[in-house]
């Protein structure tokens, strides 16, 4: 028996079935479809489908323990390991997390063994969707279950800085408090500091933060407020084509923790000679 030709769709039959699929989707999943007019409808189609399929794993999905996504293997209780074993089973354990799309980052200096029993005692009895989907990982940060408010403070500082002493760098808006105190503690904004650094700035054809050290960083938890000393090192350059100067700054922060968010310090108020 020969076979039937496959009849070709035209374009604009591509076009209605493109069509036809957001309609669908809105109806099925909500939201909407934007900035897909530029796309050919071929390749249009081929993406609406996978998203089609996509939600319609995530729909039929259970919920399943990370530990039972992976296959439940075999794995040693963190106090029975030495500090040798712990670096060989938590690579052996990445390796599997991998393998299984599910990737984890750490963004602090943390010990091998914390790590190790993190994964097995916390991240092991995490639920997610049982459904394996080329190219989708499913990603954790450490410190999204244990925060760092160390780390995040430091992170916070580090933008500030580049705020202040890297021409090249935006002014990060976001990480400045929008109601500050100025020297003598009087109430100020985020604005304000803003123009402080441009009129500064201004002075020279470049400024760049070359390098920087924590003298001392003061977390009070229980007030969610935090104090930072720093030793800041930055050049500054006249002119174009002249050489540039070493500059030596010594800067105090005061930031606090954002209402909204347990892991976003805001700077408060920024001392030093030129702020």
């Amino acid at each position: 028996m020969a076979k039937r030709k496959k009849i070709k769709k035209s374009e604009s039959d591509i076009n209605d079935e493109n069509e036809f699929l957001k309609l669908k989707m809105m109806a099925e999943f909500g939201g909407n479809f934007m900035g897909s007019e530029n796309l050919p409808a071929d390749v249009e189609n081929m993406f609406l489908k996978q998203i089609m399929s996509f939600h319609k794993r995530q729909n039929d999905a259970k919920l399943v323990p990370i530990y039972k996504y992976i296959g439940e293997p075999e794995y040693n209780h963190v106090n029975d390991l030495s500090e040798k074993e712990v670096t060989r089973d938590l690579k052996k354990i990445m390796r599997l997390l991998k393998k299984y799309n599910i990737g984890l980052e750490v963004l602090a200096p943390t010990p091998e063994r914390e790590i190790y029993r993190f994964i097995t005692e916390e991240l092991f009895k995490h639920e997610i969707e049982d459904t394996k989907v080329k190219g989708w990982v499913n990603q954790f940060i450490y410190e999204e279950f244990h925060p760092n408010a160390e780390y995040d403070v430091k992170n916070a500082v580090h933008f500030a800085l580049l705020s202040l002493f890297d021409k090249e760098a935006a002014f990060f808006h976001e990480q400045f408090s929008e109601t500050m105190k100025d020297r003598l503690g009087l109430s100020t904004d985020s604005e304000e500091l803003r123009e402080k650094i441009e009129a500064f700035q201004s002075q020279f054809y470049n400024v760049t933060l070359v390098h920087y050290d924590f003298v001392r960083v003061s977390v009070d938890r229980e007030n969610k407020t935090a104090k930072v000393w720093c030793d800041v090192v930055y050049k500054t350059q006249k002119e174009k084509g002249k050489r540039s100067k070493r500059e030596f700054e010594n800067i105090e922060f005061t930031l606090r923790q954002d209402e909204e968010s347990e892991s976003w310090w805001l700077v408060t108020s920024v001392f030093g000679e030129t702020f």
